[in-house]
């Protein structure tokens, strides 16, 4: 019996419905083809006719920009790159193999001297010089929430990976359980995805890897340890440059550069599709937040009961003192996934010239009604989450400071959309 493998989809295959019909409802992994981004700018920008690395362009264009460089095994006497063009001399003269520069947000500071040459055409510069988003996953509620400039959020899911021949990201699964899309734009990688019902089997390996200090490496496993993961689900795939590989919602993964170097451009991103997830997860890390502070929760009552003031007197400290640790655990808390859905709800059955004139102050593109799902669909997937948010015993949306008007107005939007 052959183990199973990652669909690879053809050209035809490329499409959102597709897409959508075969990847993301069913929420398993695949690879897009060159044609995916064979338009994509920097395909001939940052590669020769060859397909090699253009050093001289990459220098010239972002060589000035600061990097940090993480090591995994450090050299003696061979310098930590400071700016990019540090990191590309060592690499071009077949150095810095272990050096690797992860989440490296170059389409954000390409937006940003964009925006400092000629203001407003910051999107532009992305477009004409890096990439376009592929609609296959242009329904992205993250970036285009963070994306708004006229609101002044800073924040961008879109990052390049630059990593040495010896470099790998350990075992992991993505922030807010997202999805991610990697396009592999030079060298070639081996990914190992591991599907939601495997989280139990890992996560004690995890854990042990953490408690020595280190992390999972899932190319040193055993060939008894890979056929067992093989056995209950695992999935490894071998990405070429030019492809675009896609991870699903909570599936665990590791990634092995195979080549020297490897560059790559990713981005994390959330939909409707799996919104319940999401929020499942959301609502597990504020859990295990109280339990890991439960004692301040003790002391906080207590002083209320001491100057008789009853719950008013701890409850809403409490809660912001939750949230603030779940904002530094995750990256975001309640109030910042609500009001990244109400921007998405408030987005949806809107005119065409409507969603224009918000974009043209968003970093992220409008998102046309054909590459979402039907607002039916986003309603019936929204609707309950409210219903069960506001029934949580913790009621977050009376203590955290403007979290009640945030939910009113969602309501709101939902009432709209089912008229």
């Amino acid at each position: 019996m052959s183990s199973p493998a990652v669909a690879r989809l053809e050209p035809a295959q490329c499409s959102y419905t597709y897409f959508r019909q075969h990847h993301l409802l069913p929420n398993t992994p695949c690879l897009f083809p060159r044609t995916l981004v064979e338009r994509w700018p920097l395909l001939s920008r940052w590669l020769d006719k060859h397909g090699n690395l253009d050093w001289n362009h990459l220098e010239d264009q972002y060589g000035a920009l600061e990097v940090t460089c993480i090591d995994l095994a450090p050299v003696a006497d061979e310098p930590a790159p400071s700016t990019f063009a540090s990191l590309l001399h060592l690499w071009r003269r077949g150095d810095g193999r272990a050096k690797y520069l992860k989440d490296w947000h170059l389409p954000l500071a390409v937006f940003r001297a964009g925006e400092r040459d000629v203001k407003g055409k910051g999107k532009e510069r992305v477009r004409d010089e890096v990439y376009e988003v592929p609609d296959v996953c242009l329904d992205d509620w993250l970036n285009e929430y963070e994306g708004d400039e006229g609101a002044g959020r800073r924040d961008d899911f879109r990052f390049v990976y630059v990593g040495g021949g010896d470099t790998f990201t350990p075992l992991h699964r993505d922030i807010y359980s997202s999805y991610s899309i990697s396009t592999q734009i030079y060298g070639s990688k081996r990914w190992y995805l591991f599907p939601p019902s495997c989280t139990p089997s890992l996560r004690p390996l995890i854990v042990a890897a953490e408690r020595q200090g280190s992390s999972v490496n899932c190319d040193a496993w055993p060939d008894v340890l890979k056929a067992d993961f093989r056995a209950q689900g695992m999935l490894v795939v071998e990405q070429a440059a030019g492809e675009t590989i896609f991870v699903p919602s909570g599936w665990f993964h590791s990634v092995h550069n195979l080549s020297h170097p490897t560059l790559s451009l990713n981005h994390n991103w959330l939909n409707s599709h799996i919104l319940p997830a999401v929020y499942s997860a959301l609502a597990y890390e504020a859990a295990r937040c109280r339990e890991a502070v439960d004692d301040v929760r003790d002391m906080l009552v207590e002083q209320a009961r001491r100057e008789g003031k009853g719950e008013d007197g701890w409850r809403r400290e409490w809660e912001e003192t939750v949230d603030g640790l779940v904002e530094r655990s995750e990256g975001w808390s309640w109030p910042t996934f609500w009001r990244m859905t109400l921007n998405t709800l408030s987005n949806l059955d809107v005119s065409t010239s409507t969603l224009a004139e918000r974009a043209r102050r968003s970093r992220w593109p409008p998102v046309p009604p054909e590459v979402r799902p039907s607002v039916a669909f986003v309603v019936s997937q929204v609707r309950p989450l409210v219903d069960d948010f506001c029934a949580r015993e913790e009621q977050e949306w009376r203590w955290l400071d403007g979290l009640d008007r945030v939910l009113e107005e969602v309501e709101g939007e939902l009432e709209r959309l089912a008229m």
